[in-house]
């Protein structure tokens, strides 16, 4: 038999900060932790899940279909389940989903079986509607809650995959954008902002997990650094990352191991920092360890016990020598590429890759580069199985940095012309994120009026909207090749400006125009109705719909209205509108 090699990780803080409450000891019983996107050929965390459930005879499982839009995915579960031989009988779909859970979450004839069950099933879709049927307003458990977690201290096994499997955890990741979005705006102040928020999950297990690690749909991914961000902005000092068709089964001492085909990131931030301010996050010193299929881990005591069928890479026996920058870190499975390919089984002691993002204005485009190098403890586990080499990889250093497109330092994006701006910061930070732009020369011209095209864009770039087919605008006086086409349909489609036959892109903005987009950019950004009103002396003066909206923005402090004259009819000054975005994101004071 192979020796088991016993890994320590490094350090880890045995605590979370005093502002995050820590969750209750591991109880008995099992959970099982799932990626996203499992597939019905996996069959060690099928079985898996049905043997912990009691087994095929003897499982009573309840699938709670409340994350998703509808119950197609909680029916595919059961048919799979059916398949591998449990009774249909066994298997309720308990009737809590997103449209009804707050008449049903504490209906006793509703939950009932939830009280019988030796198992549940979370499926994926949004988590944050788990959690809002497992808190009542008050913050106490529904009596759903209150049924699921007997279920797990009696020997119980709670399951769930995507959504289902970050609710788990005592605080759970819920994101609206990009990846990138968490590094340039920091951590949303709540859910459905842009970039990530951090909302209270179930507790059932103590720790942070995010999920589709290394795909989303087949699409992009990147999530590892966007988990880097919030962990150390919200001094949360460890989390698992589970990659798609892949779970994580924490048994009832607390210890780990992982099943089926990708790989479960631990991300240890207890040394790591994160300074972010007018050129997004600088992150540095986060350690990840990368554990495949077999491997087991001991949060408790901090020890990695790869697979016994894997062997210890040697330095100097790795299969490649060197490695190139990855260009794009979202796409599909490049974070653990860069980890495994570019460092673990690679003579390479660092790999690079880029996050970027482009304002389609101009083509000015930033991002940030990461940097992976192994760390002073790196060591690295394969084993060749199935015509694959599955990997162990522990002490990988992550480090982040904001850029410009010359992969220079960011300073060198702020505008040439501001010396004399009153918003030096707030200009310098929405023109490297990409909000606003410069010209060839790097002159902003702060004090020119903006144009309604400047500021569709501006307007898009911030918000990210989607086209409304519905109401999308004629536009004919934006050409079809204009590079601001697309921006203006979705702005206009949206409402957040108006125009539909014509949209006069050339056309200075007016302060009861601004007032309207500022409005709309509070509310979607900020996800919060504005309700503070201002007592305006030329109120009448503006048209219908921008008086209310100039009320409300002036009320709120984002517009200012002199002696109560909020002049409507006067042009708007680029940097006025700097202003107001960085106001509105918090990237800058």
């Amino acid at each position: 038999m192979m020796k088991q090699h016993t890994i320590k990780m490094g350090g880890l803080l045995a605590a979370l900060a005093l502002a995050w409450p820590l969750a209750p000891a591991q109880a008995e019983g099992h959970l099982l932790a799932v990626g996203g996107m499992l597939r019905a050929s996996n069959q060690p965390v099928y079985q898996k899940f049905i043997e912990l459930a009691g087994g095929v005879s003897n499982a009573r499982i309840a699938i709670m279909p409340t994350a998703s839009g509808s119950q197609s995915s909680s029916k595919r579960f059961r048919g799979e389940l059916i398949a591998l031989g449990v009774p249909e009988a066994n298997i309720s779909i308990v009737n809590i989903d997103r449209k009804n859970y707050q008449d049903t979450m504490n209906d006793p004839d509703t939950v009932k079986p939830l009280t019988l069950a030796s198992a549940v099933w979370f499926v994926g879709g949004d988590q944050a509607r788990i959690a809002r049927a497992l808190y009542n307003g008050d913050g106490s458990p529904s009596l759903a809650f209150q049924a699921i977690r007997p279920l797990k201290e009696r020997g119980g096994v709670v399951g769930g995959s995507s959504a289902g499997a970050s609710i788990q955890g005592v605080w759970m990741p819920t994101a609206y954008g990009v990846v990138m979005d968490t590094l340039d705006f920091g951590v949303a102040a709540r859910g459905n902002m842009r970039g990530t928020a951090v909302l209270k999950g179930s507790g059932l297990f103590d720790g942070v997990i995010d999920q589709h690690l290394d795909k989303l749909e087949e699409t992009t991914s990147g999530r590892a650094l966007r988990m880097a961000s919030y962990l150390t902005s919200r001094n949360l000092k460890r989390g698992y990352g589970l990659d798609t068709n892949t779970a994580m089964w924490i048994k009832p001492d607390g210890t780990i191991e992982v099943l089926g085909e990708g790989y479960v990131t631990v991300m240890d931030t207890s040394s790591a920092s994160n300074s972010f301010g007018i050129y997004g996050s600088e992150i540095r010193n986060v350690r990840l360890a990368m554990l495949g299929s077999g491997d087991r881990y001991d949060p408790a005591r901090d020890v990695i016990v790869p697979d016994p069928g894997k062997v210890a890479i040697k330095a100097g026996d790795e299969y490649l020598n060197g490695n190139a920058l990855i260009p794009d870190l979202s796409a599909v499975n490049s974070v653990g590429r860069a980890v495994i390919y570019g460092l673990a089984d690679n003579k390479a002691r660092q790999q690079q890759g880029l996050l970027t993002r482009y304002n389609p204005a101009n083509g000015y485009h930033y991002g940030y580069r990461v940097n992976f190098s192994k760390g002073e403890s790196f060591a690295a586990w394969s084993r060749f199985v199935d015509s694959l080499t599955n990997y162990t990889v522990r002490d990988v250093r992550m480090d982040i940095e904001p850029v410009d497109a010359m992969l220079g330092h960011p300073a060198r994006t702020r505008p040439a012309d501001i010396a004399r701006s009153k918003q030096q910061q707030a200009i310098a930070a929405v023109v490297f994120r990409g909000l606003m732009t410069t010209d060839a020369q790097r002159r902003f011209e702060a004090q020119r009026a903006i144009t309604r095209a400047e500021l569709a864009n501006a307007l898009q770039m911030m918000l990210n909207g989607e086209l409304k087919a519905a109401e999308k605008p004629l536009l004919s006086d934006v050409a079809g090749d204009h590079p601001l086409r697309e921006q203006i349909e979705i702005v206009v489609s949206n409402g957040w400006m108006s125009g539909y036959d014509r949209f006069w892109p050339q056309q200075a903005v007016t302060r009861e125009e601004f007032a309207l987009a500022v409005r709309r950019l509070a509310e979607v950004f900020q996800q919060r109705s504005l309700a503070q009103r201002a007592t305006l002396l030329d109120a009448a003066q503006l048209g219908k719909g921008y008086d209310e909206a100039a009320e409300l923005v002036v009320g709120e402090g984002l517009l200012a209205a002199p002696g109560g004259h909020f002049n409507g009819k006067a042009p708007v000054m680029r940097e006025e509108v700097a202003r107001v975005l960085a106001q509105v994101t918090g990237i800058a004071s």
